[in-house]
């Protein structure tokens, strides 16, 4: 097993060996690795890809769940499966008075809904959850505190900008939805210990914490809790409802009336016209020209399909890894072609990310090293002012005028249809893939 204390070498090792991006070596040194290491205290400590997923594998150790095929702690693999798999979600977002447009990209299936992301999982597991709801700040402290002792760590609802390890700028605040673990609270010092994806527990103040979980109205306050369970039994049936709703969740299923727009496979399709060439209202000629606006694009497309809680590769090569090992586990064995798929679509959307940044382009690589950075300094611990330098230095390379912008208009104009090709194959093998998945739940 690897020592955590040895992590972020053996990460590093591996880019160096296979010249893989940090959040894809970083998933791969996660598989290798036991949880709990760096807490004794915490051995339902998990450091993760995927926010939500790994939430649910800490809350899920510690109420006694195991994998009936190995008898251990689920895989983050092999819950990401189970609670769905995959998603798509698309969006733009353009404020012509403000002259700011935003590009939003995700790959967790019901990524805008993680409160059923965790219970259709868990009803899968045929465990029940426990949901505590409230709007007021002191009646969401005394539910906290009832829910740890009664049933353990619990998932909180918070705004992420809001978290200090974050080191967010304060415009972030009330749009950085974002789930973590509470695994207790320290009454002499006023603090709980908290998981976020990390590599180790965090440390949070009390007040900070109850900021977080307050600051976006609608979460309520949420905490999530997991009783004392049974472990199923059933791991075919598992890793079929799984495989359902991840198909039916790119068919755009899910009853919310953007979900053919924004939420199945037609977004890639509608966001490959829109990248060059077309007359579309939301063309990125128009909002995302050459300048701010499109740096703020091409950043988004690379930071949000490698760092945005993904493992890399926009979630395909962890999803890969749960069709591999469901396989294992005596699934269907077509699963092992379709393992294959989504690790080669894993690799062909990290190559969009980079192709989004071209190394060519000096500020480009530039900022693809430091949004790498950023993202292991917030894994590993890094202090909140090595945090606020990174995020510095890319606001730095940010160009504010379209003089400023290192392509010409025709060098944009070459770089928008290459992207634009790129989708438009992805958008053909991720139908063809998700057609796959279709036959073998058929």
């Amino acid at each position: 097993m690897t020592a955590h204390k040895h992590f972020k070498q053996f990460v590093r090792s591996r880019m160096k060996k296979t010249g893989e991006g940090y959040a894809t070596a970083r998933r791969h040194i996660l598989r290798q690795s036991a949880p709990g290491q760096t807490a004794r205290d915490l051995p339902w400590h998990f450091a993760g890809s995927v926010p939500a997923t790994t939430a649910l594998r800490g809350l899920l150790a510690h109420a006694g769940v195991r994998d009936p095929h190995t008898g251990a702690p689920f895989s983050e693999a092999m819950l990401f499966g189970i609670a769905g798999g995959i998603g798509i979600g698309v969006f733009s977002f353009f404020y012509e008075k403000e002259n700011f447009a935003s590009f939003f990209l995700a790959g967790r299936h019901l990524l805008h809904d993680s409160l059923a992301y965790l219970r259709n999982a868990c009803e899968r597991l045929g465990i029940e959850t426990v949901v505590q709801e409230t709007a007021g700040v002191k009646a969401a402290e005394v539910q906290l505190r009832s829910a740890l002792t009664e049933h353990g760590p619990c998932v909180a609802w918070v705004d992420a900008a809001h978290l200090p390890h974050r080191a967010m700028p304060a415009i972030a605040s009330g749009s950085a939805y974002h789930v973590i673990t509470i695994y207790g609270i320290d009454e002499d010092t006023q603090t709980a210990s908290i998981g976020d994806r990390t590599d180790e527990p965090i440390t949070i103040g009390l007040p900070d914490l109850a900021k977080a979980r307050a600051r976006i109205k609608k979460d309520k306050h949420r905490l999530l809790s997991i009783p004392a369970s049974a472990s199923p039994a059933d791991m075919a049936g598992l890793v079929r409802g799984g495989l359902r709703a991840c198909y039916d969740g790119l068919a755009g299923a899910g009853g919310i009336r953007s979900a053919a727009t924004n939420f199945s496979l037609k977004a890639m399709r509608l966001w490959a016209d829109r990248l060059h060439g077309s007359k579309d209202n939301e063309r990125w000629e128009r909002v995302f020209p050459r300048g701010p606006r499109l740096w703020q694009g091409l950043t988004s497309v690379y930071d949000y399909i490698e760092h945005y809680g993904t493992g890399g590769g926009l979630c395909r090569p962890l999803f890969a890894e749960f069709l591999t090992e469901a396989v294992s586990a005596g699934a269907d064995a077509r699963l092992t072609d379709l393992a294959t798929r989504y690790a080669e679509l894993g690799r062909a959307w990290s190559a969009l990310a980079d192709a989004a940044l071209p190394d060519e382009v000096p500020v480009c690589r530039e900022a693809k090293e430091l949004f790498a950075h950023k993202a292991e300094l917030i894994d590993g611990g890094g202090s909140p002012g090595e945090i606020r330098v990174a995020r510095a230095r890319l606001d730095e390379l940010r160009p504010r005028t379209p003089d400023q912008f290192p392509l010409t208009e025709a060098e944009c104009a070459d770089l928008r249809a290459r992207l634009k090709a790129r989708v438009q194959g992805l958008y053909d093998a991720e139908v063809a893939a998700r057609d796959a998945i279709g036959q073998v739940i058929a």
